[in-house]
Protein backbone atom coordinates (compact mmCIF):
# COMPACT_ATOMS: atom_id res chain seq x y z
CA UNK A 1 0.00 0.00 0.00
CA UNK A 2 1.51 3.65 -0.66
CA UNK A 3 1.19 6.14 1.87
CA UNK A 4 0.37 10.01 0.73
CA UNK A 5 1.66 12.46 2.97
CA UNK A 6 1.05 15.72 2.92
CA UNK A 7 2.62 17.86 5.21
CA UNK A 8 1.35 21.41 6.04
CA UNK A 9 1.98 23.92 8.97
CA UNK A 10 -0.57 26.36 8.92
CA UNK A 11 -4.70 26.29 9.18
CA UNK A 12 -4.25 28.36 6.10
CA UNK A 13 -2.80 25.49 3.65
CA UNK A 14 -5.20 23.09 5.21
CA UNK A 15 -8.01 22.98 2.20
CA UNK A 16 -4.95 22.89 -0.33
CA UNK A 17 -3.25 20.36 1.33
CA UNK A 18 -6.83 17.91 0.92
CA UNK A 19 -6.85 19.04 -2.36
CA UNK A 20 -3.27 17.66 -3.16
CA UNK A 21 -3.71 14.41 -0.83
CA UNK A 22 -7.46 13.79 -2.97
CA UNK A 23 -5.14 14.68 -6.15
CA UNK A 24 -2.40 12.56 -5.36
CA UNK A 25 -4.47 9.13 -4.57
CA UNK A 26 -6.09 9.58 -7.76
CA UNK A 27 -3.10 9.77 -9.58
CA UNK A 28 -1.25 7.10 -8.28
CA UNK A 29 -2.21 4.60 -10.73
CA UNK A 30 -2.59 6.10 -13.36
CA UNK A 31 1.10 7.06 -13.50
CA UNK A 32 1.95 3.51 -12.62
CA UNK A 33 0.22 2.94 -15.64
CA UNK A 34 2.02 4.85 -18.46
CA UNK A 35 5.08 4.81 -16.82
CA UNK A 36 5.55 0.88 -15.74
CA UNK A 37 7.21 2.30 -12.47
CA UNK A 38 5.87 2.05 -8.90
CA UNK A 39 5.38 5.42 -7.26
CA UNK A 40 7.94 5.39 -3.66
CA UNK A 41 6.05 3.69 -0.46
CA UNK A 42 5.45 7.52 0.50
CA UNK A 43 4.77 10.15 -1.66
CA UNK A 44 5.50 12.97 0.18
CA UNK A 45 4.77 16.51 -0.20
CA UNK A 46 5.32 19.74 1.64
CA UNK A 47 3.45 22.79 2.00
CA UNK A 48 5.98 25.33 2.75
CA UNK A 49 6.82 29.37 2.65
CA UNK A 50 9.86 30.85 0.79
CA UNK A 51 11.66 30.44 3.92
CA UNK A 52 10.92 27.12 4.29
CA UNK A 53 11.83 26.46 0.81
CA UNK A 54 14.86 27.84 1.34
CA UNK A 55 15.73 25.86 4.37
CA UNK A 56 15.05 22.40 2.95
CA UNK A 57 16.96 23.56 -0.36
CA UNK A 58 19.99 24.42 1.39
CA UNK A 59 19.83 21.29 4.01
CA UNK A 60 19.20 18.61 0.61
CA UNK A 61 22.33 20.43 -1.28
CA UNK A 62 24.35 20.11 1.63
CA UNK A 63 23.43 16.49 1.70
CA UNK A 64 24.05 16.08 -2.27
CA UNK A 65 27.35 17.79 -2.01
CA UNK A 66 28.47 15.43 0.60
CA UNK A 67 27.95 12.84 -0.94
CA UNK A 68 28.94 13.31 -4.01
CA UNK A 69 32.41 14.81 -2.84
CA UNK A 70 32.70 11.64 -0.43
CA UNK A 71 36.65 9.83 -0.85
CA UNK A 72 37.41 12.63 -3.45
CA UNK A 73 40.85 14.61 -2.87
CA UNK A 74 39.64 17.97 -3.33
CA UNK A 75 41.90 21.23 -4.17
CA UNK A 76 41.43 24.25 -1.45
CA UNK A 77 39.06 26.09 -3.64
CA UNK A 78 37.25 23.30 -4.69
CA UNK A 79 36.62 22.99 -0.23
CA UNK A 80 35.63 26.24 -0.03
CA UNK A 81 32.90 25.79 -3.14
CA UNK A 82 31.76 23.00 -1.70
CA UNK A 83 31.51 24.65 1.90
CA UNK A 84 29.95 27.98 0.36
CA UNK A 85 27.32 25.94 -2.04
CA UNK A 86 24.56 25.50 0.84
CA UNK A 87 24.73 29.15 1.69
CA UNK A 88 24.43 30.33 -2.10
CA UNK A 89 21.66 27.91 -3.12
CA UNK A 90 19.86 29.18 -0.05
CA UNK A 91 19.72 32.81 -0.88
CA UNK A 92 18.94 31.47 -4.66
CA UNK A 93 15.87 29.88 -3.13
CA UNK A 94 14.84 33.14 -0.75
CA UNK A 95 15.44 35.18 -4.27
CA UNK A 96 13.41 33.30 -6.48
CA UNK A 97 11.49 30.87 -4.59
CA UNK A 98 7.77 32.86 -5.49
CA UNK A 99 8.61 31.84 -8.95
CA UNK A 100 8.83 28.16 -8.21
CA UNK A 101 5.99 25.58 -9.38
CA UNK A 102 7.68 22.02 -7.48
CA UNK A 103 10.95 21.71 -6.29
CA UNK A 104 11.94 17.71 -5.60
CA UNK A 105 14.14 17.10 -3.23
CA UNK A 106 15.47 14.20 -1.75
CA UNK A 107 16.30 13.00 1.92
CA UNK A 108 19.45 11.50 3.47
CA UNK A 109 18.28 7.95 2.74
CA UNK A 110 17.29 8.89 -1.21
CA UNK A 111 13.62 9.06 -0.39
CA UNK A 112 11.89 12.18 -2.52
CA UNK A 113 9.57 15.17 -1.49
CA UNK A 114 8.26 17.82 -3.57
CA UNK A 115 7.83 21.53 -2.00
CA UNK A 116 5.40 23.74 -2.99
CA UNK A 117 4.93 27.08 -1.91
CA UNK A 118 0.66 27.66 -1.61
CA UNK A 119 1.60 31.76 -2.11
CA UNK A 120 3.23 30.88 -5.02
CA UNK A 121 0.50 28.11 -6.51
CA UNK A 122 -2.00 30.81 -6.21
CA UNK A 123 0.05 33.89 -7.95
CA UNK A 124 0.24 31.75 -10.95
CA UNK A 125 -3.05 30.32 -11.06
CA UNK A 126 -1.94 26.77 -10.06
CA UNK A 127 -4.67 26.28 -7.71
CA UNK A 128 -6.76 25.52 -10.06
CA UNK A 129 -7.95 21.70 -10.33
CA UNK A 130 -7.34 20.89 -13.48
CA UNK A 131 -3.70 22.74 -13.65
CA UNK A 132 -2.82 21.64 -9.87
CA UNK A 133 -3.33 18.14 -11.51
CA UNK A 134 -1.00 18.35 -13.95
CA UNK A 135 1.51 19.70 -11.75
CA UNK A 136 1.32 16.85 -9.20
CA UNK A 137 1.18 14.38 -11.75
CA UNK A 138 4.29 15.56 -12.94
CA UNK A 139 6.12 15.88 -9.41
CA UNK A 140 4.99 12.41 -8.73
CA UNK A 141 6.58 11.02 -11.97
CA UNK A 142 9.87 12.47 -10.99
CA UNK A 143 9.67 10.88 -7.41
CA UNK A 144 8.96 7.78 -9.07
CA UNK A 145 12.14 7.93 -10.42
CA UNK A 146 13.85 8.85 -7.48
CA UNK A 147 12.50 5.77 -6.41
CA UNK A 148 13.90 3.98 -9.38
CA UNK A 149 17.25 5.39 -9.50
CA UNK A 150 17.55 5.04 -6.16
CA UNK A 151 18.20 8.69 -6.00
CA UNK A 152 21.55 8.49 -7.72
CA UNK A 153 20.35 10.36 -10.79
CA UNK A 154 17.61 12.39 -9.88
CA UNK A 155 17.27 14.77 -8.22
CA UNK A 156 20.57 14.96 -10.43
CA UNK A 157 24.14 15.72 -8.69
CA UNK A 158 25.34 18.47 -7.91
CA UNK A 159 28.87 18.26 -7.81
CA UNK A 160 31.40 18.29 -9.86
CA UNK A 161 30.07 21.66 -10.85
CA UNK A 162 28.13 21.38 -14.42
CA UNK A 163 27.07 24.01 -16.13
CA UNK A 164 23.66 24.59 -16.76
CA UNK A 165 23.49 23.85 -20.50
CA UNK A 166 24.94 20.39 -19.89
CA UNK A 167 22.65 19.41 -16.94
CA UNK A 168 21.47 16.12 -19.03
CA UNK A 169 20.05 14.67 -15.64
CA UNK A 170 17.41 16.91 -14.99
CA UNK A 171 16.79 17.70 -18.85
CA UNK A 172 15.69 14.51 -19.41
CA UNK A 173 13.98 14.22 -15.68
CA UNK A 174 11.36 17.30 -16.47
CA UNK A 175 11.45 15.42 -20.38
CA UNK A 176 10.02 12.33 -18.76
CA UNK A 177 7.72 14.07 -16.28
CA UNK A 178 5.63 15.72 -18.86
CA UNK A 179 5.16 12.75 -21.49
CA UNK A 180 3.99 11.22 -18.12
CA UNK A 181 1.55 14.38 -17.62
CA UNK A 182 0.67 14.12 -21.25
CA UNK A 183 -0.39 10.48 -20.84
CA UNK A 184 -2.10 10.32 -17.47
CA UNK A 185 -3.50 13.23 -16.99
CA UNK A 186 -6.24 12.34 -19.24
CA UNK A 187 -7.01 9.25 -17.88
CA UNK A 188 -7.49 11.33 -14.37
CA UNK A 189 -9.51 14.28 -15.64
CA UNK A 190 -11.06 12.66 -18.65
CA UNK A 191 -9.29 15.29 -20.75
CA UNK A 192 -5.61 16.98 -21.66
CA UNK A 193 -4.38 20.15 -19.49
CA UNK A 194 -1.81 21.95 -21.34
CA UNK A 195 0.87 24.29 -19.51
CA UNK A 196 -0.52 27.53 -20.27
CA UNK A 197 1.16 31.19 -20.65
CA UNK A 198 1.14 31.42 -17.19
CA UNK A 199 4.27 29.32 -16.75
CA UNK A 200 6.00 31.00 -18.76
CA UNK A 201 8.18 32.51 -15.80
CA UNK A 202 9.30 29.56 -14.73
CA UNK A 203 11.29 28.62 -11.44
CA UNK A 204 14.79 29.44 -11.12
CA UNK A 205 15.90 25.76 -10.93
CA UNK A 206 14.36 24.74 -14.18
CA UNK A 207 15.44 27.85 -16.36
CA UNK A 208 19.18 27.83 -15.38
CA UNK A 209 19.43 23.74 -16.75
CA UNK A 210 18.01 24.24 -20.04
CA UNK A 211 20.25 24.07 -23.06
CA UNK A 212 20.36 28.05 -23.39
CA UNK A 213 20.29 27.72 -27.36
CA UNK A 214 17.28 26.79 -27.87
CA UNK A 215 15.25 28.14 -24.43
CA UNK A 216 13.51 26.53 -21.54
CA UNK A 217 10.32 25.50 -23.47
CA UNK A 218 12.37 24.02 -26.54
CA UNK A 219 14.50 21.76 -24.38
CA UNK A 220 11.61 20.67 -22.70
CA UNK A 221 9.19 20.13 -25.67
CA UNK A 222 12.56 18.30 -26.92
CA UNK A 223 13.76 16.18 -23.89
CA UNK A 224 9.85 15.37 -23.68
CA UNK A 225 9.51 13.85 -27.58
CA UNK A 226 12.68 12.12 -27.09
CA UNK A 227 10.60 10.05 -24.50
CA UNK A 228 7.90 9.73 -26.89
CA UNK A 229 9.70 8.22 -29.46
CA UNK A 230 12.09 6.03 -27.01
CA UNK A 231 8.57 4.41 -25.35
CA UNK A 232 6.74 4.45 -28.79
CA UNK A 233 9.52 2.30 -30.50
CA UNK A 234 10.52 -0.11 -27.56
CA UNK A 235 8.04 0.06 -24.75
CA UNK A 236 8.54 1.51 -21.00
CA UNK A 237 9.85 -2.21 -19.50
CA UNK A 238 13.31 -1.59 -21.99
CA UNK A 239 12.98 1.97 -21.69
CA UNK A 240 12.77 2.46 -17.80
CA UNK A 241 16.52 1.06 -18.10
CA UNK A 242 17.76 4.20 -18.05
CA UNK A 243 16.98 4.12 -14.44
CA UNK A 244 19.19 1.54 -13.52
CA UNK A 245 21.48 0.70 -16.02
CA UNK A 246 25.02 2.93 -15.44
CA UNK A 247 25.70 5.18 -18.35
CA UNK A 248 22.56 4.58 -20.29
CA UNK A 249 21.10 8.31 -19.90
CA UNK A 250 21.09 10.18 -23.09
CA UNK A 251 23.99 12.49 -24.20
CA UNK A 252 23.67 16.17 -25.00
CA UNK A 253 24.29 14.97 -29.21
CA UNK A 254 21.78 11.66 -28.89
CA UNK A 255 19.52 14.56 -27.63
CA UNK A 256 19.39 16.02 -30.81
CA UNK A 257 19.08 12.29 -32.63
CA UNK A 258 16.93 10.38 -30.73
CA UNK A 259 17.46 7.31 -33.15
CA UNK A 260 21.11 6.53 -32.08
CA UNK A 261 19.83 7.00 -28.10
CA UNK A 262 16.96 4.05 -28.70
CA UNK A 263 19.57 2.04 -30.33
CA UNK A 264 21.53 1.71 -26.99
CA UNK A 265 18.45 0.94 -25.09
CA UNK A 266 19.26 -3.25 -23.75
CA UNK A 267 16.63 -5.27 -24.89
Amino acid sequence: MINVYVQHETARSEELAEQVQDILTQAIPAVEKVTGLPAPDTVTVELVDVEGLATAWSAFIRRQVERDTAGLDLTEWQRKSVIALPRAERWTALKFGMGTEHTLIANSVGRPSTLLIPEALEQQGLTDPDQLCELLVRALAEQAQVAACDGTLVPSPVWPKTRAARNVNTLFSHGHAQWTSNQATPLILGHPVDRDDRRSQQNFFQKVLYLPEFGAAGQEARATALVDQAIAAVGTDRFNHVWTVDGLLPTLDELRQPVSWIRRLPA
